[in-house]
């Protein structure tokens, strides 16, 4: 291919990946502001539970890991592209970071749903045990990988 076809071919992947994380950043923005806005209302109402201010923790927890996402987009796709790689120490750091994010926020579901399911009907226990034990295995997993890529490091 011609150089000016791969720049034009690069500039444009580049719009894209910056658009696409600047769409995420304002779905996170706007969950994390309607979350705050759903904990100050209830507080205020006097009629709030902990289990809906658990509900509107998790969505913060969920806007961070899309802010998250986003900003590895941005910095790996678009800003970064082209350099020299990344140490695997760096990568498997941002990689168990991202992975932790999302954890926190399945387990905290998970959680949610066993306190729920439990005050309704004990008998529907399956699916939130589920998840919370998908999360603990996924923390697991996390450990297994950096155990494992840290020995792959150190030959």
């Amino acid at each position: 291919m011609k150089p000016h076809t791969v720049r034009t071919i690069v500039t444009l992947s580049n719009l894209g990946y910056t658009a696409a994380c600047i769409v995420l950043y304002l779905i996170a923005f706007c969950i994390l502001i309607s979350s705050v806005y759903g904990v100050i209302r209830d507080m205020t109402s006097g009629m709030y539970t902990v289990y809906e201010i658990l509900d509107e923790v998790g969505l913060i927890v969920f806007s961070i890991a899309v802010i998250d996402v986003g900003k590895y987009l941005m910095l790996e796709e678009v800003i970064r592209k082209g350099q020299t790689e990344k140490a695997p120490k760096e990568t498997r750091k941002t990689l168990t970071k991202f992975a932790m994010i999302i954890a926190t926020a399945l387990s905290l579901e998970g959680l949610v749903l066993t306190i729920e399911v439990a005050k309704q009907d004990v008998t529907k226990i399956g699916y939130p045990v589920l998840v919370l034990l998908s999360a603990t295995l996924f923390i697991v997993a996390i450990g297994v990988y950096q155990m494992l890529n840290s020995r792959a490091e150190k030959k």
